[in-house]
Order: C-alpha cells, then structure tokens, then sequence
C-alpha cells in the first residue's frame, strides 16, 4: 500500500459511470468524516487509474487531504470492469435500478471474458476452432452457464440475469445521448420501467433530451406512457417545381385538429354502451394495446408542440 500523498490519477468515464452516484446528504457526510478524520480507506488503482474511490478522490484533491493507494492487478479493462461491479453490488445502499445495471453489466462482461478463454489467443487453435460446428455451441454454453452462476450469487434466475443485461445495454446506450438522466435513473430518482428504458434508448438525442426536459418542467419523477417506439420519418419523394403545392405551414394540424373528435366520440361511445365484464380477454388486451400505443404519440406530440 502507498505512503498518503495527494497523487495525480486518472479518471476513466467507463469505470466511473460503475459508482452509483451518492445522494446529497451521503456526500456531505462523506466530505464532513474526511475532514475529521483523513481519507482512512485507501484507494483502489489499476496502474494509475482509480477502480475504487472516485468520491473520496474529488474530495481529498479539492481539499489538499493526502490519502493512499491499493494496487489491483488486472490483464484486461473487462476484468477490471467486472471487479468495480461485484464490489459495487457488495454494498447495501445502492439502488435497485443500480443493482439491476451492475448485474446485467457483470454478466455481459464475464460473457466476454469467458467467450476470449474459450477461442483462446493461439492463432492456429483459433482457426481450428472456428473450422468446427462445434465452436458456437462452446460459447453458447458457457453464457448459459455464466448467467447461472451470477444469478445463483444473487438468488436470481438465469432469464432475469439475461433480461438485466438487455437493461443494462440499454442504460449504456441513453448514456451516450443523455449523461445526466442516467444518474437520475440509477439513483432511483426518475422510475422507468426496463421495457420503457430499452425503447427510450433507441429514440434520438432531441427525443430523449425532450423526455429530460419534460421531466425537469414538472415535478414528476414517472414516465407514465408505457410504449417509446422509435418514429422514422417517411421517405420523401422527388417532386419537380411545377409539383409542389402552396405551402400551408397550418395544414397537418389544421387536418389532425378536426379528426380528433371523432376519435373522442368512439371512445365515448364505446365507455357508455359496453359491458366490460363480458368481454373477452382477448378483446380488452388489444384495445388496451392500442390506447397504450395512443398514449405515446399524444404524448410525443404535446413536447413537440
């Protein structure tokens, strides 16, 4: 273990964006201990990089407090992605939505490691590997094998482990496009759902920074719409000249504007003449689908207005 010192370290975003952030009062707790007492825990460092101690590093080098390092040993930055997130779920205080993001992170890496293990780096075996059907079955056991594993640890069972990493994928991907709602997602501040986090991601930057937006302006802290489909734009044909008609900036909504009652009325209509109790399941099941799909376009209509 190094002497205390105040060191230079580097800070990479991918190990850092694996620390559940810390809520207000735990930061100030923190940063009130350290003053009283000196940083006591060292800091974990893989070469020069911190893996363990990000806050307690901005709070010692604001305030010129020394501390120490802990060296660990890794051969890969996969390796050293799946020990910040096994240490990480050591912890208690973490949040669900960060525990789910850990596991599913921990899963997708070990898959990868394991996979690596399996081809090996020899060159000729590699070629010998992939000559043989055999080679896919390999990998596709020792996923099976990698989600039983962690979920065992975690009294999970190998399809949650699995649908954990699909949520984790999706929070990486939101992640390139909206840094900060990300914190607010795993911090249990902001509650989406899985399903809603993985359409959501596959929204564009000006989509989702709306949904933040939307959220900022109110103080709802749920997205309530239950479908995000990605919307493509239609594929505009070539028109010439003497085509294009006068331009009426008003027309679509003026058009949508006067639809919209009728749609009002159905629903109005349906509400008062339908025993619900005697319809089938079936029936109900497709019309909630489609008043869900409804929902989300009011609702990405009304940010657009």
């Amino acid at each position: 273990m190094a002497e205390k010192q105040i060191y230079n370290l580097q800070i990479d975003e991918h190990f850092k964006q694996l620390i559940p952030p810390l809520a207000s009062n735990e930061q100030k707790q923190l940063e009130e201990n350290i003053v009283k007492d000196g940083c006591r825990e060292p800091l974990c460092v893989w070469g020069n990089t911190i893996i363990d101690g990000h806050n307690r590093y901005e709070i010692c080098t604001r305030l010129k407090i020394p501390f120490s390092l802990q060296e660990v040993e890794f051969n890969t930055q996969e390796e050293a992605i799946a020990w910040i997130c096994t240490n990480q779920l050591g912890r208690r205080n973490i949040s669900e939505e960060t525990k789910r993001y850990l596991i599913g992170k921990r899963y997708e890496i070990e898959k990868k490691i394991g996979a690596k293990n399996i081809l090996g780096k020899n060159q000729h075996y590699e070629k010998e590997v992939s000559g043989t059907i055999y080679h896919k079955p390999q990998i596709q056991g020792h996923k099976k094998i990698t989600a039983e594993k962690i979920g065992n640890e975690y009294h999970i069972s190998e399809k949650t482990v699995r649908k954990y990493a699909t949520y984790a994928k999706s929070i990486d991907s939101l992640a390139e496009k909206e840094p900060e709602l990300i914190s607010e997602i795993l911090s249990g501040k902001i509650k989406i759902s899985q399903d809603n986090i993985s359409k959501l991601s596959k929204q564009s930057s000006e989509v989702v920074n709306n949904v933040k937006d939307q959220l900022n302006d109110s103080n709802n802290n749920f997205i309530s719409y239950s479908n995000i489909r990605k919307i493509i734009p239609a594929k505009k044909e070539k028109v010439t000249v003497k085509d294009m008609p006068v331009y009426d900036p008003d027309a679509e909504i003026s058009s949508l504007t006067l639809t919209i009652p009728s749609w009002i009325s159905s629903i109005e209509r349906t509400l008062s003449i339908t025993d619900f109790h005697k319809t089938s399941h079936k029936a109900r099941a497709r019309l909630k689908g489609e008043l869900k799909e409804l929902e989300y376009i009011v609702y990405v209509m009304i940010l657009a207005i």
